[in-house]
């Protein structure tokens, strides 16, 4: 066992390790780097999204799996249960026509954003990371004025 949990760290490390080098290669220097200290060993690269002239908190999140996630934060603490009734069709609508990205709520009510990207350490790309933080800034720009007014609908 300890063989096999050495080696999801020494994975899971290859993986922040290039996402590090990618953005001190690039010179983009708006991450902030926290490692929890939790069973996945989860690393979280915690940035911002301008939308609309909104700072949206976005956050990379990578552990031992071979998954890498993006979040979007769009609107914090908004959507409470008589809310997401109201919001179910508009967020089931919207997961089956944006492909990329999917709607979720989470337990505090704020409206996210994700994306999953498959990161297998021998195959995450760094650049494919960031160019779906890329589209993913392109879309709520398109998308961001009707995202908020089904949110905010009576």
């Amino acid at each position: 066992m300890v063989k096999k949990a050495e080696t999801k760290v020494i994975e899971m490390e290859n993986k922040i390790e290039k996402m590090t080098q990618f953005l001190a290669d690039n010179k983009i220097e708006c991450f902030d780097i926290q490692k929890l200290e939790d069973e996945h060993h989860t690393t979280i690269f915690r940035s911002r999204m301008e939308v609309k002239g909104q700072l949206l908190p976005m956050a990379l999140l990578m552990d031992d799996s071979v998954y890498v996630m993006l979040q979007v934060q769009i609107a914090p603490q908004v959507i409470d249960e008589a809310k997401l009734k109201e919001l179910a069709g508009a967020i089931n609508n919207m997961n089956n026509n944006v492909r990329p990205f999917k709607f979720t709520v989470s337990e505090k009510g704020d409206l996210m954003l994700n994306a999953c990207i498959t990161a297998e350490n021998n195959t995450f790309n760094p650049a494919l990371a960031n160019a779906i933080m890329g589209e993913a800034v392109k879309f709520l720009d398109d998308q961001y004025g009707n995202i908020m007014e089904a949110v905010w609908a009576k």
